[in-house]
């Protein structure tokens, strides 16, 4: 029965690997803007990342609702990099997300989740689980 019962967790814990990257993906009308967590938390800090963004004469910056201010990106090489901070109280969904960089315009979403995070693995105190 103890078998079972791990090759069962085992089993959830793969497949939940699987599926994280699909349906966790931040989706974005431009690919140059990423978001680390893909899927965020109310009051969760989020790395944006958007390529082809450097320091250049002009203040690099992204807003949202989802976050409780603008957010100012610094360049990393070619590449920018900023943190924003999810609003508290926010509710789950799909926020629009514009990336300003010199001249270009960039529109991203970010997806927000104010669900609890599902226990994968039994723990001791779980009734029924030995």
């Amino acid at each position: 029965m103890r078998l079972l019962s791990t090759a069962v967790v085992g089993a959830a814990i793969v497949g939940a690997g699987l599926l994280a990257p699909v349906s966790g993906e931040a989706t974005a009308a431009s690919r140059d803007v990423t978001f680390s967590p893909s899927v965020a938390r109310p009051g969760q800090h989020v790395q944006l990342d958007v390529l082809k963004c450097a320091v250049g004469k002009k203040k690099h910056w992204a807003s949202s609702k989802a976050f409780t201010k603008h957010v100012v990106i610094y360049g990393k090489g070619a590449d920018g990099q900023g943190k924003a901070t999810v609003k508290r109280g926010l509710k789950s969904g799909t926020y629009k997300v514009t990336v300003h960089c010199e001249t270009r315009t960039l529109v991203a979403k970010i997806r927000v989740s104010n669900k609890p995070w599902p226990a994968v693995i039994p723990s001791p105190l779980t009734p029924g689980v030995r």
